[in-house]
């Protein structure tokens, strides 16, 4: 567990209760993976803390949000094709 600048180890503890907090209230909890994983690192956590958080590996998350990239990337955009 990370600490902060003075030491106390509760400012971590809360920041993620608030965090887990966020996510429950934003219905989140039912959604994907990579949808908890994307707020959670808005609200400014870092991926190995939302890993923990969600239950699940740094790696985990990464390979995730890769895919999703990766499947989003090569959809068509929805403009129509050219005709000449």
């Amino acid at each position: 567990m990370n600490t902060d600048d003075d030491g106390n180890p509760w400012l971590a503890v809360i920041g993620r209760a608030l965090a887990f907090l966020c996510l429950a209230q934003a219905d989140l909890r039912d959604k994907g993976l990579a949808s908890q994983a994307r707020f959670l690192e808005g609200l400014g956590l870092r991926r190995k803390e939302a890993a923990a958080l969600l239950g699940t590996t740094e790696a985990s998350i990464s390979e995730t949000l890769s895919r999703e990239r990766r499947s989003t990337k090569g959809r068509k955009r929805g403009r129509p094709k050219r005709t000449s």
